[in-house]
């Protein structure tokens, strides 16, 4: 009796909720893991303004405003988007039977907080490391294996791969066009320096 609650208690924690078959679940054991996300994902994302409130967003972007100027204004613009996601995944995650789409907008909101997060440590290399090309190429690279890792790892029903893409799409767009616009700017420097000599 004692050994089967031991085995019951070991199998209970080595066993995701993802891999349990939600035929033989209950109604009030998919709201108990549901909620348990939202508590985790709201926890989350109160970090994650805490730490975009608590930064030098200013001096951050003046770091960056010396080497591109449309590289600070894009990353500007993430800024603002990545707090509205948490802030929408913490209002997302505090009434979740009432807002639509909740566990999705919870989930994003929370990914925002990593993303974030993987731009805050590459803003704040460019101090020491001026090279923007190489911290956008580190930015997109370490982000899209996050990324994927993430996607794999939360399995919210609400969720896939279809989000993971619409979210990144337009990031990667960004980040293109960016590149493009670092490129020119590097030419048009090789093309004024041949002149000068």
């Amino acid at each position: 009796m004692a050994i089967q609650s031991l085995r019951n208690g070991f199998n209970g924690l080595l066993i995701n909720d993802h891999e349990i078959d939600p035929s033989n679940m209950t109604p009030e054991m998919k709201k108990g893991i549901r909620d348990r996300r939202m508590k985790l994902y709201k926890l989350i994302c109160y970090c994650g303004v805490a730490m975009v409130m608590w930064i030098d967003k200013a001096a951050l972007l003046n770091s960056v405003y010396q080497y591109s100027h449309i590289a600070a204004q894009i990353c500007m613009v993430y800024l603002t988007v990545a707090l509205l996601s948490m802030l929408l995944g913490i209002i997302a995650s505090s009434f979740p039977d009432s807002a639509p789409f909740a566990m999705a907008v919870a989930w994003n909101g929370t990914w925002q907080v990593f993303m974030f997060l993987i731009m805050f440590i590459h803003l704040s290399i460019v101090k020491v490391y001026p090279e923007l090309l190489h911290l956008t190429v580190s930015f997109i690279f370490t982000s899209v294996l996050f990324s994927i890792y993430w996607s794999f790892c939360t399995r919210d029903p609400a969720v896939g791969l279809f989000y993971l893409l619409k979210f990144t799409f337009p990031l990667f767009l960004v980040y293109r066009l960016k590149f493009s616009l670092l490129l020119t700017n590097n030419q048009v420097r090789l093309v004024e320096a041949a002149h000068h000599e």
